[in-house]
């Protein structure tokens, strides 16, 4: 039930997103949108439709089919006594089984009989059926026939292949909108229902006790070309919900022969996976748009943080990508006739480019050449969904459907919704933006040292722990518009010190830097000041000056809620080198019992003697060496601390032993610990 009514919101809610909302038509099939009913008058309809007429052009006939082009004209249906004579005589026959009323017949006459709305038929469906003499008709048509110049019954074997065609045909396509409105229920869903359950006090305990696995990779290593495997709860959602995908693409297929439009069981069978696969493919693109929007309603709906909504992006985009190819196989299996239509060259454009799309953001493109992965990844997805437009335009009107006259199947409704989405997130971003409006930042060289600061005066963002800025100096590189980096967000009067670049690799291993973490200084007034170590890309191109252009979009949450870190009896900080800006916010957060433990690289004391910590009473720092994360845990154990909140934030490699240190101190039980990482990764 409660599927059910998520699924009618969510077709209105898509329907808000659409330019026109004045036809039923406009809706999913099975929700508002009935392109085959009533199919006792289709059926009778497309009986008749191969057979010649008086006005028909007999060129056009012997040249192979084109719905374009067809040999008969909308204007000679129009007029043709004969096929409008016999179509009435075979609804009123057929239909009268089917229940359907006069008034619904009449509707459905007018705009279909002739295959088009205009011209419209020169007698309504009743006075066809009035004109019919002899009733029945005398003449009863064979398969051998191919011209209807007189009132004539219907094949009935013809019949019958036409309404179990439709039928089938419409069952399909409602299971695709019914299965397609499950599958993004439950994507969006889901995370919402894992989060407030958490508040249960029954579920609450048993999480209590899944954490120690929930918060480790399911695989320790990293994946070659995929990157870091996803941590346990995420990997579970992505195996249920590709479960999902594999059996909803099988599920309640039904064929049904003989068939009009599939002469064999094994194409209609094909044929269903294939349409299927088709409609799911739309559908995953609003989700794919919003896991990777930086201002996800499910990052306010869920305690799910913007990094575990990234990687959901990357794996539904795998997902995606199988779709998209699984439906171009098939199409090629049965359909390739068709590949030297207009539709068919657009569905090859987008298949291309989705592998290109999907397979060239992978983790070694990231990190080698991230803006231009940015920008070539957004193009190519833009690109995708034109691609797909235009794919189901040739397919409408191959099917003699068009969007303007609102008789699609409904597809493109998850194109607007995508878009609607994409369009929602930079228009929020713009708004962000110009809330703080444009600042002019100061920027100085450290002297002796590799480091710059950049003050940015006049933010005022407040205190809360657990929150990023994206930072655009648009005329350091102006021909990169779009570049754009994080730093942490730590309020003035926490630090007065200064800050390094972060890594997107293992720092104090290898002294790679790419990702700048910011710091608010405690003498410069209110403002965001970041320090960032030159490197390649953007850094290399900062030089000391005063007014550089800044624009600051955020804050946005870095973690899931903070709840769980705050109400434990002791917060643990563990910082590797720029990470001390992502963890310092913690240790002024009214906590009452912190402690920090801070390792730097050999040759960092201008950052340690930069950052003031005077404010955190309880300290430790390793210059050159790391932290023995499970001997931490340890301590705290010993202590005898109940529940123990572990924040960390560094590179990857720090944030991959934190997990594990804390999934083997917790299944000794001695200790609750609730862990939450802040990784510098791509």
């Amino acid at each position: 039930m409660g599927i059910l009514s998520a699924s009618q919101t969510f077709v209105g809610l898509c329907l808000l997103l659409r330019p026109r909302l004045s036809l039923a038509e406009d809706f999913l099939v099975g929700y508002g949108n009935r392109p085959y009913v009533p199919i006792c008058g289709n059926s009778c309809l497309q009986a008749f439709k191969p057979y010649l007429l008086n006005c028909s052009d007999l060129e056009a006939a012997k040249k192979p089919f084109d719905p374009l082009s067809p040999a008969t004209a909308p204007s000679c249906y129009a007029k043709d006594t004969p096929f409008l004579t016999s179509v009435a005589w075979c609804v009123n026959t057929k239909c009268a089984a089917d229940d359907a009323g006069i008034s619904e017949l009449e509707e459905w006459w007018e705009k279909t009989v002739t295959g088009s709305r205009l011209p419209p038929p020169k007698w309504t469906y009743s006075v066809a059926l009035d004109n019919v003499d002899p009733r029945p008709p005398a003449y009863q048509l064979s398969i051998k026939d191919s011209n209807l110049s007189r009132t004539s019954v219907v094949v009935e074997t013809t019949y019958q292949s036409h309404w179990n065609g439709m039928t089938a045909l419409y069952d399909e396509y409602s299971a695709e909108s019914k299965y397609g409105i499950i599958l993004f229920v439950i994507a969006v869903g889901l995370p919402i229902v894992l989060s407030f359950l958490r508040f249960s006090p029954f579920i609450e305990t048993i999480f209590d006790r899944l954490k120690i696995y929930l918060a480790r990779p399911l695989l320790p290593h990293p994946i070659p070309f995929l990157g870091t495997p996803p941590l346990l709860l995420p990997t579970l959602y992505l195996l249920l919900f590709t479960a999902l995908n594999i059996l909803l693409t099988a599920l309640s297929i039904q064929p049904r022969q003989p068939n009009a439009f599939f002469p064999t069981l094994y194409k209609e069978v094909i044929n269903s996976i294939l349409v299927r696969t088709g409609a799911f493919s739309f559908v995953l693109l609003p989700i794919l748009t919003l896991f990777s929007a930086r201002n996800n309603p499910l990052l306010w709906a869920s305690n799910w943080s913007h990094t575990t909504f990234m990687v959901l992006h990357r794996w539904v985009g795998r997902l995606f990508m199988v779709h998209v190819v699984v439906h171009s196989i098939l199409a090629l299996r049965i359909y390739s006739f068709f590949e030297n239509t207009d539709w068919w060259y657009w569905g090859v454009v987008g298949t291309v480019l989705t592998v290109a799309m999907v397979l060239g953001g992978g983790v070694y493109v990231r990190e080698s050449a991230y803006q231009v992965f940015l920008a070539t990844h957004v193009v190519l997805a833009v690109l995708v969904i034109v691609g797909g437009w235009y794919h189901l335009l040739g397919w409408y009107a191959y099917l003699g459907r068009r969007i303007e006259r609102g008789n699609t199947l409904g597809y493109e409704i998850w194109l607007y919704f995508a878009v609607g989405v994409w369009v929602f997130d930079r228009a929020v971003r713009v708004g962000r933006m110009l809330v703080v409006g444009g600042r002019r930042a100061k920027v100085t060289e450290l002297e002796g040292s590799e480091y710059l600061r950049v003050d940015v005066p006049g933010v005022r963002w407040g205190a809360e722990p657990g929150r990023h800025v994206f930072v655009h100096f648009p005329t350091v590189r102006w021909w990169l518009p779009w570049e754009n980096h994080p730093f942490s967000v730590v309020p003035t009067c926490v630090l007065r010190g200064r800050s390094e670049s972060g890594s997107p690799g293992d720092e104090e291993k290898n002294g790679a830097t790419a990702v700048t973490r910011a710091v608010l200084p405690r003498d410069s007034g209110a403002g965001v000041t970041l320090f960032i170590r030159k490197a390649k890309g953007m850094t290399a191109h900062l030089k000391a000056q005063d007014g550089l252009l800044t624009f600051l979009d955020g804050p946005y949450k870095s973690c899931g809620s903070t709840r769980d870190i705050l109400r434990c009896d002791r917060v643990l900080l563990i910082a590797g080198g720029i990470g001390i800006t992502g963890v310092l916010p913690w240790a002024h957060s009214g906590h009452w019992n912190v402690k920090l433990a801070w390792s730097v690289r050999e040759g960092a004391s201008t950052l340690v003697d930069a950052v003031d910590l005077s404010g955190v009473l309880i300290k430790e720092i390793k210059v050159g060496s790391r932290f023995n994360i499970a001997e931490l845990l340890a301590e705290e154990e010993s202590a005898g601390w109940c529940r123990v909140g572990v924040v960390v934030c560094g590179p990857r490699g720090l944030c991959d032993d934190a997990r594990s240190a804390v999934a083997v101190a917790g299944k000794r039980r001695k200790t609750l610990f609730e862990l939450q990482t802040d990784v510098f990764s791509w």
